[in-house]
């Protein structure tokens, strides 16, 4: 399986217009959060590789964009006590992740990854609130698995690289709940025949990324995280297609 190109890219346009695309890009910030903390580890475990330093670079620069977006936003001025808590941990979160990459960096990356991904969860949770319509509740959950994706990645690398003692609960956790939010979505009513397609899709890609996990896969440490953190990103890319499109079902 190949590796994909950084799904996180720089937009030509990223005003926010909609209530359904404020949950969705909020919902972006938590997955960004761990893929931040995720491509950090990447760097430390695989210095010579450029895949590591091009998802962090592009992941710090579009938190920080969406997070002015949000700010902005009208529909949500009277949410701007929360964004400006997720902002007081983006702060020294930003700089950290732009320190030199070494272990002991590592170990307080991923202890700040876990709060600034609550409050940015808290945000989303409040957005939902504000929308006032119970579709709003599936975008917040399908995006929460793009979340989950990046934080079983952070998770797996941590493990390999002997930063995080609690990275292997951590990640057989996220591992279930994954898998139990997959076919919660999958059995929802409000379903599109796209949006069927595209969580068969996703479910595939957790089916093979789970071999990585459970030993079934023969390969080098070098190689397993390869396949392992490229697939992770399928599933990544998977939801986000899916959370737009149940984005697009609000608006």
């Amino acid at each position: 399986m190949s590796v994909l190109s950084p799904l996180v890219a720089p937009q030509a346009e990223a005003s926010i217009k909609t209530m359904g695309e404020a949950i969705n890009i909020a919902g972006r910030q938590r997955m960004l959060s761990q893929r931040i903390a995720q491509s950090y580890l990447l760097i430390g475990l695989q210095p010579d590789s450029k895949r590591g330093p091009t998802q962090l670079e592009r992941s710090l620069v579009e938190f920080q964009r969406n997070l002015d977006d949000l700010k902005a936003f009208p529909p949500a001025k009277s949410l701007l006590e929360d964004i400006s808590t997720v902002e007081d941990l983006w702060k020294p979160y930003k700089a950290l992740a732009s320190a030199p990459v070494n272990k002991d960096n590592a170990v307080e990356l991923i202890e700040q990854s876990n709060p600034i991904l609550a409050a940015a969860h808290e945000y989303v949770g409040k957005l939902q609130n504000l929308s006032g319509t119970t579709k709003a509740e599936v975008i917040n959950i399908s995006g929460r698995q793009r979340m989950l994706s990046q934080r079983i990645a952070k998770n797996f690398l941590a493990q390999h690289w002997g930063v995080s003692n609690k990275a292997t609960e951590d990640l057989y956790n996220d591992l279930a709940e994954y898998e139990n939010v997959l076919g919660y979505l999958m059995e929802s009513d409000i379903n599109t025949p796209a949006i069927n397609t595209q969580l068969n899709k996703v479910k595939g890609y957790f089916n093979y990324a789970s071999q990585g996990f459970d030993g079934v896969m023969e390969l080098s440490e070098k190689r397993l995280i390869y396949v392992v953190t490229g697939t992770t990103d399928y599933m990544l890319r998977g939801m986000d297609v899916t959370t737009k499109m149940y984005a697009n079902l609000l608006n």
